[in-house]
């Protein structure tokens, strides 16, 4: 073992990265033992409130519960950024060592990613980011028997891209940005109504208030919101029986089809709803649910984590309906100034919410020849891949007289 609240874009001045702190001499610390974890939270918790970019996924209370029921069969560990003098901490990678990358055989680390996780952008330390992000690449190099990093799933219009791409330029490290898309994100408008108006055509409205009349006829319609005094158990065991009576749960894919998976997010759940951080809103027919949303509040924004509705009612869209309800309450939260949707470019929520947020994977060489070949040779091998697809595919031009 070696030693050696912001939004998405939330430092305005990017010399703040450098003008903000003195370049402090850092340490690192690396963790294969979780229990050990446990002496970090409190400092976990300040870095989380000074992060250079949110991400709940990498904070302590989701986390640690993470590794220990989503980590098992995998080799993690997680990787600490400490100021020498005070031992402030810095910075939060969690790590999973590979011995392939994809089907090449080069070892490499990657930021880790569950099942659960669509954020991998670690938790840096606004005011001591750039020592910080030098201290996590000095320590890469020293890794010798992994030739690459991969920065996997990391905000792409974002503050910590933009650093670390600047300190792979000034170290002159071989990089690729290996994949690049956008997903949905919201930001309000001056009212829900033109929201609405502008993000759905009037085709497309109208039939979702077809749907909705449809529905109100098949019994009595609300929508609700879990309030800071509600039931949070009821509410969390309510969405863990939606989601399993539908396709999730008959691909295995809900939360409750795995004892560990349901203990992880009933965990979650409850410690984000004592934390005042739970956003959980319900369309109900005749007091049960049909669809629930679940959400997770950061400072100024938000993470739309989970979705499930009863495929009873598939015919009325239950679940894009509570969407529709959603962006009217979002509407009415000035302090959620947006929300990420959390969600593959092909989910349905692209055609509700407008605007897109970035999502990028790097591929960094740590320093070594091994490394620096396969970023060289990966965009090579890729235009080598389409040629032949290409060659493959284009019809013949003439015939051959075989008689």
């Amino acid at each position: 073992m070696m030693k050696s609240k912001s939004e998405i874009l939330t430092v305005d001045d990017p010399s703040q990265w450098r003008a903000a702190s003195l370049l402090e001499p850092m340490s690192v610390v690396v963790i294969e033992d979780f229990d050990m974890l446990r002496d970090y939270v409190q400092a976990w918790e300040d870095l989380a409130e000074e992060a250079l970019e949110l991400n709940p996924f990498y904070e302590s209370w989701m986390l640690i519960p993470a590794l220990r029921a989503l980590g098992t069969g995998t080799d993690l560990r997680v990787v600490l950024v400490l100021t020498v003098k005070e031992g402030k901490l810095c910075g939060v990678f969690p790590l999973e060592k590979k011995q392939r990358y994809k089907r090449l055989p080069v070892a490499a680390f990657s930021l880790w990613q569950h099942i659960y996780c669509p954020l991998c952008t670690p938790l840096i330390r606004a005011s001591n980011a750039q020592e910080c992000i030098d201290a996590f690449l000095d320590w890469l190099a020293s890794e010798r028997d992994y030739a690459l990093m991969d920065f996997n799933l990391i905000s792409g219009d974002g503050p910590f891209y933009e650093l670390l791409n600047d300190r792979l330029t000034k170290r002159g490290k071989s990089s690729l940005v290996c994949e690049s898309y956008t997903r949905a994100l919201f930001r309000p408008m001056e009212s829900a109504d033109k929201y609405l108006q502008a993000a759905i055509s009037p085709k497309h409205l109208k039939d979702m208030r077809r749907k909705q009349r449809r529905l109100s006829e098949t019994g009595r319609i609300e929508c609700d919101e879990l309030g800071p005094n509600g039931d949070a158990d009821r509410w969390i065991e309510e969405f863990l029986k939606l989601e399993v009576s539908s396709w999730k749960g008959k691909q295995g894919g809900a939360f409750a089809c795995a004892e560990a998976n349901r203990n992880y997010f009933v965990l979650i759940a409850k410690e984000a709803f004592n934390r005042g951080r739970l956003m959980m809103t319900a369309m109900r027919l005749d007091g049960q649910p049909i669809a629930q949303k679940f959400s997770l509040i950061d400072s100024r924004g938000a993470f739309a984590f989970k979705i499930a509705y009863d495929e009873n009612y598939a015919r009325f869209s239950p679940g894009t309906l509570l969407e529709v309800e959603n962006i009217c309450r979002l509407h009415a939260r000035p302090d959620i100034e947006w929300m990420d949707s959390c969600a593959a470019p092909v989910h349905f929520i692209n055609r509700l919410w407008d605007d897109r947020r970035t999502i990028k994977s790097v591929l960094v060489s740590t320093g070594g020849r091994a490394g620096s070949l396969v970023v060289w040779l990966i965009p090579f091998m890729r235009r080598l891949n389409r040629a032949l697809r290409g060659f493959l595919r284009k019809p013949s031009t003439h015939k051959e007289d075989l008689q």
